[in-house]
């Protein structure tokens, strides 16, 4: 699916899922968060990312501002919520005990194409 339209009205978008990237990724999301609004980290078991793109959210006591980068392994959890409008681009990864249990991902272009 190639989304070309957010729609204002979601907080949430999916970017890529693993089936457009290799392995390792699980996806990479769009949230926007209101004041208030919580994402929860370590409820998938996954490395997470999270790029804060504008506003300002609070995590285990921190206030993390526009720039800021949270990384959180899979074994940790906790609560980013937002304090005031927040945009945040989340990447979500899987252990390395998960990769090594999925199938490659392969690109389907031939090597001599993958160039740009």
């Amino acid at each position: 699916m190639i989304i070309s339209t957010i729609d204002p009205d979601d907080y949430w978008s999916c970017l890529i899922r693993r089936g457009m990237l290799h392995s390792e990724t699980e996806a990479i999301e769009h949230w926007i968060l209101t004041p208030g609004q919580e994402l929860r980290l370590g409820t998938q078991r996954v490395h997470e990312a999270l790029l804060l793109l504008s506003g300002a959210a609070a995590f285990a006591g921190e206030t993390l501002a526009a720039g800021n980068l949270l990384l959180a392994h899979s074994e940790q959890s906790g609560t980013l919520t937002a304090t005031t409008t927040t945009e945040v681009l989340s990447i979500r990864t899987y252990p390395e005990h998960v990769t090594r249990a999925l199938p490659a991902r392969i690109p389907e272009l031939p090597e001599a194409e993958r160039a740009i």
